[in-house]
């Protein structure tokens, strides 16, 4: 009941924001910041529920800190979430670069999925979401020292990679770029040409964050996950939760980490899927 509480809020505040009259890229940008600030309420909510119990101590520790210091009662009305778009849309948050790069990456989040990739030392990453390259540049570098001669295709409708994240020479050797939607059956053709032959593999989820389209995505991507790798979802509480509850639920070769939930700030709230077994 809690979790559905603030899941029917944070989609209340979704569409505030994007109701606002900031340009559209803001709005979807403001909309993730949104996820990414409402993502400990969302990890205190799970955490209450009796199906959380085993949640990571760690965790569970994290949010009794924040409890201590905030109270429970977070009092998400529609004039706060107003002012909260209204003071993101000028936050310096929109100016995070990596190598000059503009980067949409939760730095906690990034910090566990290279623990991730140094854990399972990929031969190749499947990214769904390039935007302007920032993240695929950093994988690409991390890659390097962890598996040489792994590799990254990553995955966009548009081609809106910066020039510095093209030139990038890590990124011209290590890096392929797929245009299309991930979801597009040539494209899903095209990645699983890539992961033909490759006995440890990745995939990362962080394009459209609807529930049919990570569904499709979950369908399409996740028989290419190696067992002990990853499938991992990205800004969960804007509706890809709904699709990993019933991907997880009909597919019993595949767990929710929560133990990588350790960071309170985390947008991949049960968003790391880790494949144990055939």
């Amino acid at each position: 009941m809690i979790a559905s509480t603030f899941r029917s809020r944070h989609t209340e505040a979704t569409f505030e924001i994007m109701k606002s009259s900031v340009p559209i890229y803001r709005r979807l940008t403001l909309a993730l910041l949104f996820a990414s600030a409402l993502s400990l309420a969302a990890s205190i909510a799970l955490a209450a529920e009796p199906d959380q119990r085993a949640l990571d101590p760690e965790v569970l520790k994290d949010v009794a800190t924040y409890e201590k210091a905030m109270g429970t009662d977070h009092g998400l009305t529609p004039d706060k979430i107003r002012k909260f778009a209204n003071a993101m849309n000028e936050s310096p948050v929109f100016k995070n670069k990596f190598l000059g790069i503009w980067t949409v990456q939760t730095p906690s989040d990034a910090w566990i999925i290279m623990e991730i990739m140094h854990e399972v030392k990929p031969d190749l990453i499947i990214e769904a979401g390039t935007f302007h390259g920032g993240s695929s540049a950093l994988w690409a570098i991390i890659l390097e020292h962890i598996n040489p001669d792994g590799r990254i295709v990553t995955i966009d409708i548009e081609d809106q990679r910066e020039r510095k994240a093209k030139e990038l020479p890590i990124v011209k050797e290590k890096v392929d770029f797929l245009l299309g939607s991930s979801t597009d059956p040539k494209v899903v053709a095209q990645a699983r040409k890539h992961a033909e032959g490759k006995k440890r593999v990745l995939v990362l989820l962080d394009s459209l964050h609807s529930k049919k389209h990570v569904a499709a995505e979950l369908e399409a991507y996740a028989p290419m996950v190696s067992v002990g790798s990853y499938i991992i979802v990205q800004d969960t509480p804007l509706g890809p939760k709904a699709a990993i509850d019933d991907f997880l639920e009909t597919n019993k070769s595949y767990i929710a980490d929560r133990k990588r939930e350790r960071y309170p700030d985390t947008n991949s709230v049960r968003g790391y899927i880790k494949r144990i077994k055939p």
